[in-house]
């Protein structure tokens, strides 16, 4: 979550700089005003084809609650715990949980929704991967049609055009 607050200005220094799980995932909300998947589509405006496609994929509430259950468990236990023991099996599926959500949430390329500001300027900022041709993407976003969506859930599967990160 920090990694998307850092890249943008009307963020607070203080926001930026936060530790705690709860804390940064309220100056999520508060930054972007939104804990949805963003997908951000560039069409051809000639034959209005897809050409491209970009996620934002929060960071979301059940991961940050998971990731704070994570954190109990680095205190050292009193005892031994046996390895057939049921709390082996609820670790186990919370960190099963955790790897499925995590895959999720670090997939997009977006960090944060695109958003407007004054006018018709789009403000986004991305991480895009190395294999990915970075000019490509700053020419396709002038001259391109753009069809954004709001979505509850990353779409499985993903759209073909789509640039993630694997």
């Amino acid at each position: 979550m920090r990694e998307y607050l850092e890249v943008w200005d009307h963020v607070s220094n203080k926001q930026k700089k936060g530790w705690q799980i709860a804390a940064l995932g309220n100056a999520t909300i508060e930054a972007f005003k939104t804990d949805r998947y963003q997908r951000w589509k560039l069409l051809d405006p000639k034959t209005q084809i897809v050409v491209s496609v970009h996620y934002y994929t929060p960071v979301t509430t059940s991961l940050q609650k998971n990731a704070e259950k994570l954190g109990q468990y680095l205190h050292s236990q009193v005892r031994q715990v046996p390895a057939d023991s049921d709390w082996w099996i609820t670790f186990r599926s919370l960190l099963d949980e955790m790897v499925k959500q995590l895959t999720v949430a670090t997939a997009g390329t977006l960090l944060g929704p695109a958003m407007l500001a004054d006018g018709n300027q789009v403000l986004m900022s991305a991480s895009l991967p190395p294999v990915y041709n970075r000019k490509q993407f700053i020419e396709l976003q002038q001259y391109s049609i753009i069809d954004v969506d709001y979505l509850d859930e990353l779409p499985n599967p993903i759209d073909a055009k789509a640039v993630i990160w694997r």
